[in-house]
Order: structure tokens, then C-alpha cells, then sequence
């Protein structure tokens, strides 16, 4: 799969005016800006696949292909053919010459996604690849240099499936350098009211209705609820509000959040009441501060 050149703001997409996501934006633009291979971990739903689009559009490869390979869906008996390539006949079902995902990706990116799932014949080629920068398509002789960036993503602990006997140590440690940790949506909650506004616009705009607004009280219990599947689960409750004008019964039997309201308090008392500090050590801006305030006074 390749994708458009757009050169893309991170602040614009990735959204947040928490720490959390401050840090993310700030070393996602330091990796960006350099010409090797970047692993980003964290939890499904937190945005992966866009971190490893903004590191693309950001580089200096901008300008070229972005190719995204999900390692989950690659049967480990065809993984070499389909990262290096194929010679028509090198195998059964092979009936034309074809460029792997590696080749494809020569001069710009390669977002290989859910490294963690990867069988021994996928991480064997990508060894070859990191160490020497050739594709050898199967059933052939001849040795093409590639130049692609590599982009990993994973939601699995890496190192312990190195432990375990499922991951190659080689290939792990060198693609240890440089790591992007995604939060999990939990880590960062004042950043939840912005998410939702731009979701609701987001999705209104798709369905072709107007954009709902949400209560104090509903912004609450939105900041109060665990979000196993973050950004993602956000996005789908998006929806949910977008085609039914109101939270999920879910949210309408949950509790409001005290360690939110607990966070706060601690703040503005750390600040003396001054507002304006207290949003800055929440990593909040002060429109959001001020509304939590409304919601924990409702």
C-alpha cells in the first residue's frame, strides 16, 4: 500500500496539549528528521500508523513512496517472497516477476506494522536487509541495492518475546535505538475534551449532520472511563454520539472521575488558585481547565 507525499504538522494530528503528548510531537520531529530506522511502541488505539506516516512526511523522504506492510497478515511461508520479492516460477503460484515490499519502498518508507507478529523467515529477511541493504528477489541471482527507511511498529513487549525464544535478539537490538512510545490514552486524559471536539467535527462532517455538544457532566465521564482502546475507542464513541445524539449507556452509568478531579485540586492548590499555572502543570490549556472546573462543579 503507498500513500501520497503530503508533508503533515504532527501537531495538527497528533493532538494534545498534555506533557504527554508534547514530548511525543517533539522527539517524533527530532527522529523525522533523521535517515534511520525508528521502532514505535504502544498500545492498539494510539495512533501508530500515524506517528509512522507524520516520520515520514516530516523527512527528508517526504517527496517519495510511503509502503505500509501489516506483518499480522503475511504468512511466514510467503514472508520472504513478499518483503524481497519473486522471479516468475521460483515457486508454486508464482507467475509473474514482482518487486517485494522492500524494492516498492526504495527512496521513501517502509511502515512494517505489527513487527511483534513476525515469523522466523519475515525477521530472517529483514536481517538481511538491516545488514546489508540488498534485496534478492527468491528464484534469483542478482543483488538490488535498496535504500528505504524502516519504520517498526509493535504492541508487544519486544524484549520478552526476545526472552521467549519468539524474537531474534539480532534483529531486536537493532532496531533498539531509536524508539517513539505512544501513550496509552489513560496517561493523558485532560487531552480527552480536544480529542473529542475535533472527533465530533470530524465525524459530523462525514455523516452530513450537525456537530453534537456534549454536557459538562458527559465530558466527565468521558475523562472518567479507562479507555482500554484509546484513541481508536474514542473515535468509535465519536460515532456513537454523531448517529444517537448522546454518550453510550455505558457512560451514563459510570462514575465520575476523582483522580482527575483529585489531580486538580492538587494543582490549582500547588498554583495558590491561580488558574492560568495550574492548567500549565496540568499540561492543560486554560479553556480546558476551565471546563473541567465547570464538570466537577455540576
Amino acid at each position: 500500500m503507498t500513500e501520497s507525499p503530503v508533508r503533515l504538522d504532527p501537531s495538527t494530528i497528533l493532538l494534545g496539549s498534555s506533557e504527554a503528548m508534547r514530548r511525543l510531537r517533539d522527539r517524533l520531529a527530532i527522529l523525522a528528521d533523521l535517515p534511520w530506522a525508528v521502532r514505535i511502541e504502544g498500545p492498539s488505539g494510539t495512533g501508530k500508523s500515524i506517528a509512522a506516516r507524520l516520520l515520514h512526511s516530516l523527512s527528508r523522504q517526504a517527496h517519495a513512496v510511503f509502503v505500509r506492510c501489516s506483518l499480522a497478515a503475511l504468512p511466514d511461508t510467503t514472508a520472504r517472497a513478499e518483503l524481497m520479492g519473486y522471479r516468475r516460477g521460483a515457486y508454486t503460484g508464482a507467475y509473474e516477476h514482482r518487486a517485494g515490499k522492500l524494492e516498492a519502498a526504495h527512496g521513501g518508507t517502509l511502515f512494517l506494522d505489527e513487527i511483534g507478529t513476525a515469523g522466523p523467515e519475515a525477521q530472517a529477511a529483514l536481517l538481511d536487509f538491516v545488514d546489508t541493504g540488498i534485496v534478492q528477489r527468491l528464484g534469483e541471482a542478482r543483488e538490488r541495492p535498496v535504500k528505504a527507511r524502516l519504520v517498526f511498529a509493535t504492541n508487544e513487549d519486544l524484549e520478552a518475546l526476545v526472552l521467549q525464544g519468539r524474537f531474534r535478539a539480532d534483529l531486536y537490538y537493532r532496531m533498539k535505538k531509536h524508539m517513539l512510545q505512544m501513550p496509552a490514552l489513560r496517561e493523558h486524559a485532560e487531552d480527552i475534551p480536544l480529542l473529542m471536539d475535533y472527533l465530533l467535527v470530524a465525524k459530523a462532517e462525514e455523516a452530513g449532520r450537525p456537530t453534537p455538544r456534549l454536557s459538562s457532566r458527559d465530558v466527565e465521564r468521558l475523562m472518567a472511563y479507562p479507555w482500554p482502546g484509546n484513541v481508536r475507542e474514542l473515535a468509535a464513541v465519536a460515532e456513537q454520539i454523531v448517529a444517537f445524539g448522546q454518550l453510550p449507556d455505558t457512560f451514563a452509568r459510570l462514575s465520575t472521575g476523582e483522580p482527575w478531579r483529585s489531580r486538580i485540586g492538587d494543582a490549582l492548590t500547588q498554583s495558590r488558585g491561580n488558574k492560568a499555572a495550574a492548567a500549565r502543570m496540568l499540561g492543560v490549556s486554560r479553556q480546558q481547565l476551565h471546563r473541567a472546573l465547570e464538570a466537577r462543579e455540576a
